[in-house]
């Protein structure tokens, strides 16, 4: 780990924290929600927009300010502006110059630290092994210097030679079928038509739409305050 006392810090805000949630709130609820930021395949042809086994926050968690009732999130923050760049990194803009989103540092540990750790632990109690673990993949991205970005244009009504699965073009570019997590971006853009099934969650895609010209790049990440 690189930021050992960041470690330390979140580790103790997350004991007071899942403690405080077993003292109000008893037991995590898990459930099957919509969840219209990514698509999961459910047939040939068909999406749905459901997360399955995600745990139903309480209401006061939701709130972006929750962690701030606690006092080890003062430990917290203070370790965060010690590190130069830990604090270019948190509470401002992240992300490509095109898809520029702002990093909240509380709700991002609900997210990446307190939401994995009850849903693997199914509970609220703290795990250390489940903490390690989010907590690795949380301060990997943070602390990225470049992300890989796959740029797919999807050929609608394109049927490639049976037998060929990938075709190597110029600059790059590689004409392949998308794979599910692509298909499921190019849903969410809008990318590809699609027709709505049996609610706003559900639908489905021609097999013709499946095909298209990717090309992956390394941007360097950004910061924005």
């Amino acid at each position: 780990m690189r930021c050992p006392q960041l470690q330390a810090a979140v580790a103790q805000l997350m004991v007071a924290v899942l403690g405080d949630l077993a003292a109000r709130d008893g037991v995590p609820v898990f459930a099957t929600v919509p969840d219209f930021g990514e698509w999961h395949r459910h047939g040939q042809e068909s999406f749905v927009a459901l997360r399955r086994g995600a745990w139903q926050m309480p209401g006061w968690v939701s709130d972006y300010r929750f962690l701030d009732i606690f006092a080890e999130m003062t430990a917290v923050r203070a370790v965060v502006a010690a590190d130069e760049l830990l604090r270019e990194r948190v509470d401002c803009g992240v992300g490509v110059e095109f898809a520029v989103t702002h990093r909240q540092l509380g709700w991002t540990l609900v997210q990446h630290i307190l939401e994995p750790v009850v849903a693997a632990v199914r509970g609220y109690r703290f795990d250390q092994d489940a903490f390690d673990a989010a907590y690795s993949r949380l301060e990997e991205g943070v602390l990225a210097t470049r992300a890989r970005l796959v740029e797919a244009i999807p050929l609608n009504a394109f049927t490639p030679t049976a037998g060929i699965e990938a075709v190597t073009l110029s600059d790059g570019l590689v004409l392949q079928a998308m794979s599910d997590r692509q298909m499921s971006a190019a849903i969410g853009y809008h990318a590809v038509p699609i027709t709505f099934a049996s609610g706003p969650n559900s639908v489905t895609a021609s097999p013709l739409t499946r095909t298209s010209t990717s090309s992956p790049r390394s941007p360097a990440s950004q910061s924005k305050r």
